[in-house]
């Protein structure tokens, strides 16, 4: 990250000396003037200058022809005036400038002289740097290597080079052209927000381009060239290759052009404002890895264009290509049913290799939105009595036990029922209501629970609520210890405060069709360094939990999968929650189908069979 340190300057001031004369003030003025500058607080510096415009032009395009972050800029040695040799005050320069990993190191000195009886820094272009004369300028010169692709588990690109161009404006030279070329911007193939432009225009240096929008090359050639060609020099067009993708868009993400804000955030430090750099998903993630480094050149140019100095150099590397788990096929299976059987309704869709957990799809409705498959934070409801039926299994509960299925239970006063349309089952035992999804069956049992018995399971066996590192960002479920009676019977049935995501849920039927726990991983190369160790479940338990998830599509809520070849098991489940005082219902489904596992979640679903069950039947009938 950019230094940010002071200069601490502490001056005993007095009127006079004790033999009466006025105090040289002149190592004062000239720590003032590095202290300002370095605060960037360039108009403060200038006006301890004895040449305050000519100063703060010089100070304002050095800074800019750098691509400055920080400037350090430490006192040394003082010298006093000597008849006609001024004072001066040496300083260590320490310059952070952006895309070039270490900083720029020099010594420079600030002379001061007495004009009207007050010390003040007798401006002189080599104050910026002993080579820095009259007319000199600093030049950055760059090149960037082509960004490297992202490949699913095949070695196929997902995102790979695509011709583009990147539209700048360069403000010295918009003059009175400036309004028709606003007018030209506005036109909708720019997608740019004017007002916004017209703010960066005016704060920028004048001979720095403001980056406007980057297009295909194809669409500027077809949509775009003719409508900014008549302003010539002030629009700066530049040839580039940028990263698309039409697969996993939200995974894969989006490169575009860097802004101020993306340049400071950990991983773009070899960037500059003119790159394309990731700036959602895995380009935005791995964003060193893929951009690589620039071959660049720093150096002082002189009035004639010859260089007089080089101040840094560095030697490039290219991108490194980022191996992910998806599969393409897989991918677009799950694309196409979470878009056309979503009901018009928000949905995601996670598939997993159940084996090793390496994700092989996920998608989400809108296709533009939230990455909820990943970061979703949802009660997950009967999906979770997989994790509860563990935990009872465990406790010595028997599929077999008897567990009458009432329509309601009261605990402690509160009343729990079970979804609409399930009718009551006297001589249910546990395996129906599995089965059924009966709510007030399980409940029944929670004498067998201790308060953190869901807990300790969902975190030891499964995973949930530790810390996933997949290689982009999840949310990795909550499943926190019951404070009471109440709370661990909200929680056996996955409401109350557990929440997940439908990757942890596809994470749990992977698991339960595996016998194994594999955290979810989604890059392989690299590996992130996080990822949780595998854990097998009891063989006991593993075993049961999976004839239970068989039992459910046999006998029970996902009747719908019934058919489909393989070996498949499922587990449906209705959550509630709150809207605007309203109870409103999200859908569920989570399945396998021999070694691939899949959850659904479909945002304010009737119920987990009707909403999830027909995106699950689609998906598992052709994956």
């Amino acid at each position: 990250m950019p230094l940010a340190l002071s200069v601490v300057v502490t001056v005993a001031l007095t009127g006079c000396s004790d033999d009466g004369k006025a105090k040289d003030t002149s190592q004062q003025t000239a720590q003032e003037f590095l202290a300002a500058w370095q605060a960037k607080d360039i108009a403060k510096a200038a006006a301890l200058t004895d040449a305050p415009e000519q100063a703060k032009t010089v100070l304002t395009a050095a800074q800019g022809q750098l691509g400055l972050n920080q400037g350090e800029y430490v006192p040394g040695v003082y010298t006093k005036a000597d008849g006609d040799k001024p004072a001066t005050l040496e300083y260590n320069a320490k310059l952070t400038v952006q895309g070039i990993p270490k900083p720029i190191e020099f010594k420079s000195s600030v002379p001061v002289v007495e004009v009207d009886g007050k010390a003040v820094v007798h401006w002189q272009p080599t104050i910026v740097h002993p080579q820095y004369t009259e007319g000199a300028k600093f030049k950055n010169t760059r090149d960037v290597p082509d960004r490297a692709p992202i490949l699913d588990r095949n070695g196929q690109q997902l995102a790979g080079p695509t011709p583009a161009v990147s539209i700048s404006v360069w403000p010295a030279k918009m003059g009175p052209n400036a309004e028709a070329i606003y007018a030209a911007l506005s036109d909708p193939v720019f997608d740019k927000d004017i007002p916004k432009l017209r703010e960066a225009v005016a704060k920028s240096n004048p001979d720095i381009a403001v980056p406007v929008v980057t297009l295909r090359k194809d669409v500027f050639e077809s949509k775009a060239s003719a409508k900014l060609a008549p302003f010539g020099q002030a629009i700066v067009v530049k040839d580039i290759t940028l990263q698309t993708s039409d697969k996993a868009k939200q995974l894969v993400g989006t490169v575009g052009t860097a802004t101020a804000e993306i340049l400071q955030k950990e991983g773009y430090q070899n960037a500059t404002a003119e790159d394309q750099v990731g700036v959602t998903g895995l380009q935005a993630r791995y964003q060193a890895e893929l951009a690589g480094v620039a071959t660049s050149k720093v150096t002082i140019q002189g009035s004639n264009g010859a260089d007089i100095a080089v101040l840094a150099e560095v030697q490039g590397q290219p991108g490194t290509p980022l191996k992910t788990t998806l599969d393409q096929r897989i991918q677009q299976l799950a694309e196409k049913v979470i878009a056309e059987k979503n009901g018009g309704k928000t949905a995601a869709i996670v598939a997993l290799d159940a084996k090793t957990g390496q994700i092989l799809a996920a998608a989400n409705n809108p296709p533009n939105g939230a990455n909820i498959a990943f970061t979703g934070q949802y009660a997950p409801g009967s999906t979770f009595k997989t994790i509860t039926a563990a935990a009872l299994l465990q406790a010595g509960l028997k599929s077999a036990d008897k567990a009458p299925c009432e329509n309601t239970l009261v605990v402690n006063g509160q009343t729990f029922k079970n979804y609409d349309g399930l009718q009551p089952i006297p001589d249910a035992d546990f395996r129906t209501d599995f089965a059924e999804s009966c709510n007030t069956g399980f409940i029944a049992q929670r004498q067998r629970l201790q308060n953190d018995s869901l807990s300790k399971v969902a975190g030891e066996w499964f995973g949930i609520g530790q810390t996933w590192d997949v290689g982009a960002s999840t949310f990795d479920g909550s499943v926190p210890a019951a404070a009471s009676q109440n709370e661990l019977a909200a929680s056996m049935i996955g409401q109350g405060k557990v929440a997940a995501s439908p990757l942890v849920m596809a994470s749990v039927a992977a698991t339960i069709a595996s016998g194994t726990f594999n955290q979810p991983v989604l890059v392989t190369e690299p590996m992130p360094a996080g990822r949780l160790a595998a854990k097998p479940l009891d063989p006991a338990i593993g075993g049961e939990l999976k004839n239970l998830m068989l039992g459910v599509v046999q006998n029970g809520t996902a009747d719908m999968l019934k058919g489909i070849p393989g070996t498949v098991g499922a587990k449906t489940g209705t959550a509630e929650f709150v809207e605007n005082g309203k109870v409103l219902t999200n859908g569920w489904m989570i399945a396998f189908k021999n070694d691939i596992a899949v959850a659904v979640l479909v945002e304010k679903g009737e119920s987990g069979g009707k909403a999830a069950g027909p995106i699950v039947q689609a998906f598992l009938s052709q994956v």
